[in-house]
């Protein structure tokens, strides 16, 4: 063995054991920081010859290549740099996962090209102006991710660095990658267990209030003092996805919504736990004050059924006091219900109990000591001293915004005594009845009902012998004779406005009305004839929603 073979022996064992003695540095510690300065420190050991060595790391949130460490250099003006991936030596590098050796001053320049104009800026500040005559750059990579690159520059000599200088340093990031991604998880599992440890600690601080009964505002002003920022609590069951709003949910009902001064997501990830932690309180809240609320709507229904039952006097007594009335007020009952679809979800508890509070203090508004009680999907007003078409114009107006523009159908029963109440219910029930077949009207009021009144007191096998005896026969001629039957009937005999409604020439409805005389067997000018006419078509319509 030649002695320069002993001398290059001797440089590969040296470089062999230190390789070794660095890589227990670099797993010696879990912090970031002392990871990436033993980095540096190692790289300084093994290629002497070197100006600067600098460290990038890839930034996920950013999506951009940051300077975390080096020496030789500008660390302040640095930092201001952010490569984008595939920009200059560093993006190419990180890009493609393979190192660069380069050997001329010509070539790197070549590479540095696509560098922005603010990185150029920032990188000759932080080189202190210098231009670089040799270099070689290598990616960091564990498990085939690319965490960033080390960059080892000369700024004095063309051509200083060989492959083997870029191979050792290919070794070192490879080991400090390792430790990079120990360093990670060792960080992600002190940053979750502190998270952990600070949702624990504002829960019990969200908990405390409820124990202590201080409500809503009481959450809401820990909230603002927590994340050091407004907010307003809106009482709605309806959600509008916005980037401000924060819903407050219980079993995908919504109970409220959370107004922020931003966006949800531009709060810190432990200022986003503390509102989540709020709105989970906020709902535990609701929740027991809808459990309240509902205890007092059951008492209510309780009251109801006594008012419409026969009572004895003391108990009548003890119900009007609770109700504020007195023994001589008149009282009305009115009820609405949705007219395609429920009022409310069944599973949506805290939704029907905001519509009856709504409409309580409507009510409230305009009409002393009334009372509103739910039963099934519908609400009952009983309003004391009678409803005025005034106070029906409102209740209109704000349904439609209570509602949110729901179909509604209200029912109107008469005016009565205190110990009458029972008929004006049973009178609003038959006129929301009359109002699912009819569909004439939204508002229907029994008082002026006509004839439809008497035909909820008619069995419903008398009605349909009535029909089939009156009209029965044209009920199986053709279809178009009914239909120009009830045109004619509902334009009040008039030809003309008959004919143009139905798009006809006159003759051709002379033709048709001559027809359904001859199948009826009837004149349609005879007086009587015409009044049972008009009744069997009616119920017809009625019991047919025709």
């Amino acid at each position: 063995m030649t002695f320069s073979q002993t001398e290059t022996f001797f440089l590969d064992s040296h470089k062999a054991m230190k390789l070794l003695e660095i890589n227990k540095l670099l797993t010696k510690s879990l912090h970031l920081h002392e990871v990436l300065q033993n980095l540096i420190t190692a790289a300084s050991e093994l290629v002497s010859t070197t100006d600067t060595f600098i460290i990038y790391l890839f930034d996920e949130s950013t999506q951009r290549l940051k300077f975390v460490e080096g020496k030789g250099v500008d660390a302040e003006a640095l930092q201001e740099i952010a490569f984008s991936p595939g920009e200059s030596i560093t993006g190419r590098v990180f890009s493609e996962k393979q190192a660069i050796l380069f050997k001329s001053e010509q070539e790197i320049d070549d590479f540095m090209c696509t560098m922005s104009p603010d990185n150029y800026r920032a990188y000759l500040k932080g080189v202190y102006g210098r231009k670089i005559k040799s270099a070689f750059c290598v990616p960091i990579i564990y498990n085939d991710c690319c965490f960033g690159v080390l960059v080892v520059d000369s700024f004095n000599h063309d051509g200083l660095f060989s492959m083997e200088d870029m191979e050792v340093i290919k070794i070192i990031a490879d080991q400090s990658a390792i430790a990079i991604e120990h360093s990670r998880v060792y960080n992600d599992l002190l940053m979750q267990h502190k998270l952990l440890m600070d949702s624990i600690s504002i829960h019990k601080k969200f908990y405390q209030l409820i124990i202590d009964g201080n409500g809503i505002e009481s959450i809401l002003s820990l909230l603002e003092e927590l994340i050091q920022s407004s907010v307003i609590y809106h009482e709605t069951s309806i959600y509008e996805k916005r980037e401000r709003y924060f819903p407050i949910i219980r079993n995908q009902e919504i109970l409220g919504v959370l107004e922020l001064e931003k966006p949800f997501a531009e709060f810190h990830e432990n200022e986003q736990m503390i509102i989540e932690n709020a709105s989970l309180t906020m709902a535990l809240e609701i929740t027991k004050d809808s459990a309240l609320i509902e205890q007092e709507l059951h008492f209510r229904n309780e009251v109801f059924n006594q008012l419409i039952n026969e009572q004895n006097q003391y108990d009548v007594n003890r119900l009007l006091h609770y109700l504020k009335w007195e023994r001589t007020n008149d009282i009305q009952c009115v009820i609405i219900e949705g007219a395609d679809k429920p009022l409310w979800e069944n599973n949506k508890i805290k939704e029907k109990q905001w519509i009856v509070l709504s409409i309580q203090k409507l009510l409230d508004s305009f009409c002393k000591n009334s009372f509103v009680v739910t039963h099934t999907y519908q609400l009952i007003l009983l309003i004391p001293g009678g409803v005025t078409e005034d106070v029906v114009k409102q209740l209109l107006n704000e349904m439609d915004r209570i509602l949110s523009g729901r179909n509604i159908l209200i029912g109107i029963g008469r005016q009565t005594t205190i110990p009458q109440l029972a008929t004006s219910y049973q009178e609003a029930l038959r006129s929301i009845s009359f109002g699912k077949t009819s569909k004439a009207s939204n508002v229907i009021e029994y008082s002026k009902l006509g004839m439809e009144r008497l035909f909820h007191e008619i069995e419903q096998q008398t009605i349909d012998m009535y029909i089939h005896d009156k009209i029965g026969k044209l009920l199986e001629a053709d279809p178009v004779l009914l239909h120009t039957l009830l045109c004619f009937i509902r334009n009040n005999k008039n030809h003309k406005d008959t004919a143009a409604e139905m798009h006809i020439h006159g003759n051709t409805l002379y033709y048709r009305l001559k027809k359904i005389e001859d199948v009826l067997q009837l004149s349609l000018n005879n007086e009587k004839e015409w009044v049972d006419l008009m009744i069997a078509t009616q119920l017809y319509v009625v019991t047919h929603k025709v």
